[in-house]
């Protein structure tokens, strides 16, 4: 059997991935949500098993769908709520920011200011099109509720068709892997999410900003996307408390007690919680995020690590490929 060219499969792959985006974006997000909400409800089928009752699998797979779209409900809902709240007062801010910019040039440059420097970092158009971004994704998100759904009912023949189609052990096999390991990595990283997300909240309520509930939201997504998110989610409210505070003690608190919250979960909890679940070189998880993230924005940059999973688990049982994928992972792979 011939097998095609690397180079040709790898353009292939991103001409695909490019002018499909409409399509397998959601199907993508569907799937993922899919295994995870899946095997969650097992897990708690499990848990019930223990604890001396009895719960009915898909009574609990619609209990775990259930929270979900409430808790995607409610997060949207409420991050539209702080945002508008948060445009209605901009002006203000947008006095600040232009005192800061004017203040910062004046100590570290000396020349005259272009005044359409200030027309170019407009508050309400950031936080504007921040919130239309949100609206536009609830929007799209719908479609991923849809395949979901239709997903939900080929559940009961799905089994039944994948031994039908694949005879061989090895391949299934291959899928049962890949559907361990997307789920421990989406499991752990949930968990540690809502963590960095609720510490985020905190953290910025007690300091009083006025964004403490956005960025908390944000942070739970941005923890999602390896080490731009976590990046982004210290950065940004440590920039808008300069904005808001107009001094150096409120963003200075803010960047440290965040930048340690994220060492502590990043570093410390989800290292110890997820272990030898993943083996991805860092490079390569760094080349293919930045890859997604031009394909498919940041709901790439999301899918990157569950993607990049799937390709090494499959390279890895290809004997043609196996090499790629020991490249690709971090230490090796047996």
């Amino acid at each position: 059997m011939k097998v095609l060219n690397p180079t040709i499969i790898f353009f292939s792959t991103i001409i695909i991935l490019y002018y499909a985006k409409f399509l397998l974006l959601p199907l993508f997000l569907s799937i993922f949500l899919y295994i995870i909400i899946n095997s969650l409800s097992k897990d708690l089928v499990t848990f019930a098993k223990k604890k001396f009752f009895k719960i009915n699998e898909v009574f609990s797979f619609v209990l775990i769908l259930l929270s979900f779209l409430v808790f995607s409900y409610f997060s949207f809902k409420l991050l539209k709520i702080n945002l508008s709240t948060v445009i209605s007062n901009s002006d203000e801010y947008q006095k600040n920011l232009n005192h800061l910019i004017f203040s910062f040039q004046s100590t570290f440059f000396n020349f005259s200011l272009n005044e359409d420097l200030f027309n170019k970092i407009n508050v309400i158009s950031l936080f504007s099109n921040v919130l239309n971004f949100v609206k536009s994704f609830a929007g799209n998100f719908s479609l991923v509720l849809i395949y979901l759904i239709f997903i939900v009912m080929e559940k009961k023949f799905f089994h039944l068709k994948i031994n039908l189609i694949l005879k061989k052990s090895n391949t299934k096999r291959i899928i049962s892997k890949i559907n361990d390991d997307i789920y421990s990595y989406f499991r752990i990283k949930t968990l540690t999410s809502l963590l960095t997300g609720f510490l985020t909240f905190v953290i910025l309520f007690i300091i009083g900003n006025d964004l403490s509930l956005t960025f908390a939201i944000f942070a739970f997504f941005l923890n999602f996307i390896p080490y731009i998110g976590s990046l982004l989610a210290v950065i940004l409210p440590t920039f808008f408390s300069a904005i808001q505070f107009m001094n150096l003690s409120e963003p200075l608190i803010t960047f440290t007690i965040l930048i340690i919250s994220q060492i502590c979960i990043g570093n410390f909890l989800e290292t110890k919680l997820m272990g030898k679940t993943l083996n991805i070189s860092p490079l390569a998880l760094l080349i293919f995020l930045s890859l997604m993230g031009k394909l498919w924005g940041i709901i790439g940059m999301f899918l990157s690590v569950p993607l990049l999973v799937i390709l090494i688990i499959i390279l890895n049982n290809i004997k043609e490929t196996k090499k790629i994928a020991i490249f690709l992972s971090e230490k090796g792979i047996d």
